[in-house]
């Protein structure tokens, strides 16, 4: 790797092929049985964009907590699928090529 640090973009439209970056929260278990999950934490999520539709395909390259005292769940190497509105609400960036 180069001395330079990597340099991400905000992305409004991703398309197939972009490594994207976001922030999503971290959820406990509900504490009632038809409770609400309570958020406990944030993890920050970079992942590569396999498919585009109604919801976004993407392999997990990388997942960091990067605040609270939840557990994260997604491991490398997994594939997830998203909404592009729940990308969109974590500021969606993705690496400049």
């Amino acid at each position: 790797m180069s001395g330079k640090s990597e340099e991400w973009i905000p992305c409004k439209t991703p398309e197939v092929g972009d490594m994207l970056r976001w922030d999503e929260p971290l959820f406990a278990p509900p504490s009632k049985a038809r409770g609400k999950p309570n958020k406990v934490g944030d993890q920050r999520v970079t992942a590569e964009l396999l498919s585009v539709g109604e919801v976004y395909v993407l392999d997990v390259h990388e997942v960091i907590k990067i605040g609270g005292s939840g557990l994260v769940r997604m491991r490398t190497g997994e594939q997830i699928r998203r909404k592009a509105s729940s990308i969109a609400l974590g500021n969606c960036f993705k690496k400049r090529v």
